[in-house]
Parts: structure tokens; sequence; C-alpha cells
């Protein structure tokens, strides 16, 4: 039987492979702004109704408190510099550096929380990291400005590690959980998304796009989301870094997209690091 842990980070890795490939068609027409302002209502909106079909009272403790809101605000931070960075780079680029954050999940999930994965799960954690550097490796093109889309990824890199070893204390917190953390996520929706666009918005105002835009957002931001809840609530039930080393292998889905359907050239290393992910992620579940 599949560990429930192990299908809710697998259901995020198939969300956001799918969904960043679709959020980057949209974000090239409605800016980062946009992309910002509306995800900030769609998934804020979402997070509150799931909060009150699975959330309960609230009764932790104000450091739990203090954590939870330091993770919805570092994990916010992070979305939002995501589309600027998605605005700048290829998808292939910005969405594998990104998902390098099992990095920093891996080695915390074993200093702080304190996790010891099997000789077996700990080669699976490696054979993904490796799988996620080796498709990280791209040529560079005239249309990607490299210093400003790496510096803008690595920053998530960072902020969504950081992330996911808070949201990890969080859920595991007597009287929060991850359903009542999800209330915490729309307040920082609310808090931060609106206040980005009109700042962000005075700077640049892209030409009006078409409805089939609109809705090619709604749709992207939607997996992401998925993504996002899934993640969380598997961290209440799996170690930190096995979750993050499943999550962040998005980067394998995007690849086979990429080739079955967007026709892009097969690399041998693009080959290589997909073949690493089978046993790699066997591995992870024994």
């Amino acid at each position: 039987m599949v560990e429930v842990w192990l299908g809710l980070a697998a259901l995020d890795m198939v969300a956001w492979g799918i969904g960043q490939a679709v959020v980057k068609r949209a974000t090239d027409r409605l800016g980062p702004a946009t992309m910002v302002l509306i995800a900030s209502v769609l998934d804020g909106s979402a997070y509150a109704v799931l909060y009150v079909a699975f959330g309960g009272p609230f009764a932790a403790t104000w450091d739990a408190y203090a954590v939870a809101a330091l993770a919805s605000i570092v994990g916010m931070g992070g979305y939002i510099l995501y589309y600027e960075a998605l605005l700048r780079g290829s998808v292939a680029v910005v969405g594998t550096i990104t998902a390098g954050s099992p990095i920093l999940t891996v080695l915390g999930g074993m200093l702080i929380f304190g996790e010891t994965p099997t000789l077996a799960q700990g080669i699976g954690v490696l054979l993904l990291v490796v799988v996620v550097l080796i498709l990280g490796y791209e040529p560079t093109g005239a249309d990607w400005r490299v210093p400003v889309a790496v510096v803008l990824s690595l920053a998530i890199l960072i902020l969504w590690g950081t992330w996911g070893l808070l949201t990890k204390a969080a859920v595991e917190a007597p009287g929060l959980g991850p359903w009542n953390l999800l209330l915490f996520y729309t307040a920082a929706n609310v808090a931060m998304g609106p206040p980005y666009y009109a700042w962000r918005r005075r700077r640049a105002s892209p030409a009006a796009p078409s409805r089939r835009v609109y809705g090619t957002a709604v749709l992207g931001l939607a997996l992401l989301s998925v993504g996002i809840v899934a993640a969380t609530v598997a961290l209440a039930f799996g170690p930190v870094s096995l979750v993050s080393a499943v999550s962040g292998c998005g980067p394998v889905v995007t690849g086979v997209l990429a080739f079955t359907f967007l026709k892009e050239r097969v690399t041998r290393s693009r080959v290589f690091a997909l073949l690493l992910f089978v046993p790699g992620i066997v591995l992870v579940a024994l």
C-alpha cells in the first residue's frame, strides 16, 4: 500500500510539473503582477474554503502561530519571485533551479527534526537531487536574461526550502495541523498579493490579453494550488526530507511533456536524468 505522504507528494510533483508549463504561457502575456493578483484571489479563497471544510478549532501555542505565519510569508514571497523569474527565464531552467529546494530540506530534516532515512531512502533522495541538478543544466539562449533569472531562482530555492522546514514544524504543532495552516496561507495571499500588484502595475502594464489567456492562467494556478495543498498535507504524514525530494521532481514531469507534446530536443543528459528518476522514486518509497 502506498504511503499517504508519498501519494500526496507525487500529486504535488505532477501538479507542479504540468502547472508551471501552463503558468509560463500566461505569465508571458499577463505579467507577474496580474498573475500574483489572480493567485491571491483564487488561492486565498480556495485555502479558506478548505479550512472551513476540514479545519478545526485553533488550540496551538503562540510560538506555533508565529511559525505558521512565517511559513506563509516566506512561501508567498517565493511565489511572487517565481512569476518575476518566469518572465525573465525559461520554465525549464527556472522551474528546475527552484525545484532544488530539497537540498535544503533534506539537510534541515536531518539536523532540525532528527530524521534518519534508511540507507535505501538516502540513496533514493540522492538520486532525485541528482535528477534535478542534471535537468537544471541547460544551455542559455538569447531570450534568457541569465543574471536576473538565476539570482531570482536561487532566492526562490532558499525561500521554498525554508518554507518546507517551517511548514513541517507548523503542521506537527498540537492544535494547528495542515488544514488550519491553510488559513494562514489565505492571510498571506490577501496581505501580500494586492500590495505587490499595486506597486508592480505602476511599473509595467502589459497589453490587454484575451479571455483565453485568463483561462490559461486560472488553469495553471489551480494546478499549482493543488500541489501546494498536497505538499502541506503530506508534510503532516511524512518526513520533510522524503516529501520534498519527491515533490521537487516536478521538472521530470515538465521534461516528459516537453519531449512528447512540445517536441523539444531530447538530449542524452535529460534521458539519463529521467532514467535515474525511476530507481530514485522506488528507493524513497521503500
